[in-house]
């Protein structure tokens, strides 16, 4: 007895814990090192169980002494204790307290080093086989096994994502390919854990990336994207999103297998109309669908090599994803955050490419009384919207930019609407001039592009200010001709037109307004010294005016500069004069290059001047702008410089330098150095166009090969057809006992016919233009058989006509063709549409069913389980029982050999045997 009641009290130690001592820190610790001894000691299994049930109670209340006494025994369980899934759980548990740290949970000790997890985990993967042993257990079958098992390597990814990458890539492609197997755990739970795992695992490192790629990782994020709802989902898409996201980012080889994989089109399902529509946007979708706007914009950055650029730019337009996102900015519903990111995500996919541009501009908003282009509705918006969001603003002018970029016709025809006109010119009463009451100017539905950038222009408000310049030096920024014209502007500052000024004028005046802010400062001068750079008609312009010189000079040599912004008022002044100086074609006497650098060597000094200009390259400011063409800015404050022009200072900055340094050394006057400037500047134009012309060459082929391959389409559609058909006989003999490859089958053959039906459209609207054409041709024809009175030149123009009317008879005889197989083809693609959503209802009850199967064989495993750890514990029992039973009968033998040994020797029998036999 005294056995059994020894066993039992070191079999339940941990459940009476000992009451505490006065020192509370020493009964714990003294807790803690019992614990560690009997889990390194004991050869039970739930004596070790049990042990570490007691340390992960512990684990953050003294997240120290735990982790520092059992990480290494913790560790060992993880490597060899593989036949108890229960004692691995809780070793996989608690080293995830100890190495996590949760601010608003009260249990977790305090006084504790920042990077005390992270410096457990340190210690924790010092070992890589320790890492490679929780990877290990990530193969486990066992729900609660594999969960904590995903945990606990994403708390170590979290803490040391580098030495956790490199560790994981080391045991080669496998160990990340078993990782991205995890999204296909029919458990949701298990599924949502190991997307958070491949978040943190994606995170800047190209060859993770390129290995979850091509395990198709893009395939199972958008099977879990399309059974969450798209874009309506919850929070499941949004982690989705922020993978692909990690998998696309700086990420070449992943951008173009997305881009030749499809993958761009099914993103076309995620902007449904029906959708994007709704009056009432949740949190949550907003957030889905910025981050899938983001992922857009990620192909399509300006970031991207030139040909991944061009390509992802020709998909999204093909497959209607830009008219989708047209669709958006007429819609009233959508957040202001959001239209945002649809108003930059537009911009770098139209930027650079010509045909997006011209679809662009002909988008028409249809929203108001009056029908108006879509670019001219939001060019609105910033400049008179002040209750706008600062985002939406900026979002509006990046957007122009990228309209602007490399769009000779674009900028063209806005700078028509700048020029004076017969009867519509632009006139600024001196009064609104200086109350700032333009909007006056504005009759109903009568501006143009050019009435908008002078009202924002001249505008008191920053941002209307500040962007309008911006906008005005991308109008004209390397292309000289425009910059010539715009020369030309003039503004009448009253009524009678008695008075004008020059847009140069304006901004001069502008410039020297001490009511000025910065923002519109430093915006004006942008604007001029992109005016002035490459154009010497522009600088003889600029010198023409009395006070130009002098206001420049006068800011550089201020003395008194309130803010440390205001240096690089002064740097620009310098640039400006710079400018001047290098593109001076000398008309103009009293500033010839020779007397402009005798006011600079005099009035300011070189050194000074230098200094002054180099300040600019050493702003946070310039390098900030230098990064990259897409304006980031998060507030008012940071509208300073842009992309371009950080570009033109960092070209021509060097220019100005030598120029000064040259005359300086030889004493003597030397003409201008504009070969290095106007070098790079042809140097790059020259590239741009080749490039240009490349992609055209691309195009032209591509034209040539698809005008080839058309007369096989409609065969091709037949014989789709027929698969199709096919295809659903075999689905519906085969529904009731599978669910998978014909409905995949189906849907693919359904995308790719509407694929199909799509391009006849387009091939029908090109062959009615060329109808158009032979038309005309025709007509030319014939007028051109007026004139002639020849009787043998009228006899061939006749055969002619005749011949061109056959053409003109066959063309309209197979257009009626191609519209009736196309009417055709779209009734039986919804009725196959129809059917193949019947077919998904049917697999979505099985999959019902077989998800309650999957949990009632789980529910029978655990009682399985259960009943076999009961069986054992009562095998125990009874075979202790049976040993007591032995020990007691023993003991009653001998009980009765000394009876009888007493009673043979003649003496007293003692009472308890008496009382014993009487018992009995």
């Amino acid at each position: 007895m005294a056995f059994l009641r020894v066993s039992s009290l070191f079999s339940s130690s941990t459940s009476s814990t000992p009451p505490p001592t006065a020192n509370d820190a020493t009964f714990k610790q003294e807790t803690i090192e019992r614990l560690c001894d009997r889990l390194q000691s004991s050869t039970r299994i739930e004596d070790r169980r049990d042990a570490v049930r007691g340390l992960k109670g512990l684990s953050k209340k003294c997240k120290l002494e735990v982790g520092t006494q059992s990480m290494s025994l913790l560790a060992n369980v993880l490597q060899g204790d593989r036949i108890d899934l229960d004692l691995i759980q809780l070793a996989l548990e608690t080293l995830a307290n100890v190495m996590t740290f949760e601010a608003d949970n009260d249990e977790e000790q305090r006084n504790l080093p920042q990077d005390i997890t992270i410096q457990f985990t340190e210690l924790y993967i010092k070992n890589k086989e320790h890492v490679h042993a929780a990877l290990d257990l990530i193969e486990e079958t066992d729900f609660n096994l594999r969960r904590a098992a995903i945990k606990f390597v994403t708390v170590l990814l979290t803490n040391c994502t580098k030495i956790l990458q490199d560790i994981i890539l080391e045991s080669g492609p496998m160990g990340v390919s078993k990782l991205v197997d995890l999204l296909q755990d029919e458990r949701e739970v298990i599924r949502n854990d190991a997307l958070l795992l491949l978040q943190i695992l994606t995170q800047s490192n190209a060859n993770i990336q390129k290995i979850v790629a091509f395990e198709n990782g893009f395939e199972r994020l958008f099977e879990i994207l399309h059974s969450e709802g798209g874009s309506e989902g919850g929070v499941i898409v949004e982690d989705c999103l922020s993978v692909l996201l990690n998998l696309l980012k700086n990420n070449t080889s992943n951008q173009s297998y997305f881009r030749e994989s499809s993958f761009i089109r099914r993103l076309v399902d995620c902007f449904e109309l029906n959708s994007i529509g709704d009056k009432h946007w949740s949190t949550q979708k907003g957030t889905n669908v910025h981050l899938l706007l983001q992922v857009i914009r990620i192909l399509v950055s300006p970031t991207n090599s030139n040909q991944n650029i061009v390509a992802c730019q020709r998909t999204v337009s093909q497959c209607g994803l830009l008219h989708r996102l047209c669709v958006m900015l007429t819609l009233t519903s959508i957040p202001a955050d959001v239209l945002a990111e649809t108003i930059n995500t537009i911009g770098d996919i139209i930027r650079g490419n010509t045909d997006n541009q011209q679809f662009f501009g002909s988008v028409m908003n249809s929203t108001g009384d009056v029908q108006q282009p879509i670019l001219l509705s939001l060019l609105y918006t910033m400049i008179t919207a002040e209750k706008q969001s600062f985002p939406l603003r900026i979002s509006i002018l990046y957007c122009f930019q990228c309209y602007l970029y490399k769009n000779d016709y674009g900028k063209s025809m806005i700078i028509q609407t700048l020029l004076p006109q017969t009867e519509n010119g632009i006139f600024i009463d001196e009064y609104y001039l200086k109350n700032n009451s333009f909007l006056s100017i504005l009759v109903t539905n009568q501006y143009t592009f050019g009435h908008l950038l002078i009202i924002g222009f001249l505008s008191k408000d920053t941002v209307a200010s500040w962007c309008s310049s911006i906008a005005l030096a991308h109008l004209i920024a390397d292309n000289q001709q425009f910059k010539e014209a715009i020369l030309k502007v003039v503004l009448a500052v009253d009524q009678s037109q008695s008075g004008t000024k020059s847009l140069m004028e304006i901004s001069i005046d502008l410039l020297e307004n001490s009511s000025s802010s910065f923002h519109t400062r430093i915006a004006i001068l942008i604007f001029l010294c992109t005016w002035l750079a490459n154009c010497p008609l522009a600088v003889q312009a600029f010198l023409s005016i009395a006070n130009s010189i002098s206001c420049l000079i006068s800011q550089i040599c201020a003395q008194s500069v309130a803010d440390d912004r205001e240096v690089l008022i002064q740097s620009l002044c310098s640039f400006a004069f710079g400018l001047c100086l290098v593109f001076n074609n000398n008309q103009m006497t009293t500033y010839s290059t020779e007397s402009l650098e005798r006011i600079i060597n005099k009035r300011i000094g070189i050194d000074f001047f230098q200094e002054k200009l180099e300040l600019l390259s050493k702003s946070d400011y310039y390098a900030k702008a230098l990064q990259k063409p897409q304006l980031k800015l998060s507030k008012s404050n940071d509208m300073i410089l842009d992309y371009e022009f950080a570009r033109l200072y960092k070209v021509l900055e060097g220019s100005i330098t030598r120029t000064l340094t040259t005359r300086t050394n030889d004493g003597q006057a030397q003409p201008p150095d504009q070969s290095a400037a106007i070098l790079a500047q042809y140097t790059e134009l020259i590239q741009q166009q080749n490039q240009q012309i490349h992609v055209y060459q691309q195009q032209e082929r591509q034209f040539f090969e698809e005008r080839d391959s058309y007369q096989k389409k409609i065969l091709e559609l037949e014989q789709s057809l027929q698969e199709i058909r096919n295809q659903y006989t075999s689905l519906q003999s085969s529904s009731s006992s599978s669910k998978q490859s014909p409905d995949d089958g189906l849907k693919t053959l359904c995308e790719q016919q509407q694929a199909e039906l799509e391009y006849s459209r387009n091939m029908i609207a090109y062959q009615q233009q060329q109808y158009y054409y032979l038309t005309q041709s025709i007509e030319n024809g014939v007028q051109q058989l007026n004139l002639n009175n020849a009787d043998n030149e009228h006899a061939v123009l006749n055969a002619k006509i005749i011949e061109l009317q056959e053409k003109l008879n066959a063309f309209d005889e197979r257009c009626v063709a191609q519209n009736d197989e196309i009417a055709r083809l779209q009734l039986e693609n919804n009725i196959l549409q129809e059917k193949n959503t019947n077919e998904k209802r049917k697999v979505s009850v099985l999959e019902s069913l077989e998800g309650q199967m999957q949990e009632i064989i789980d529910e029978k495993t655990n009682l399985n389980n259960d009943y076999q750890k009961l069986n054992t514990a009562y095998q125990q029992n009874l075979k202790e029982q049976n040993d007591l039973l032995v020990l007691c009968s023993t003991y009653e033998d001998q009980l009765k050999t000394c009876r009888r040994l007493i009673q043979s020797g003649g003496l007293t029998v003692p009472n308890f045997l008496i009382e014993m036999d009487n018992t009995e």
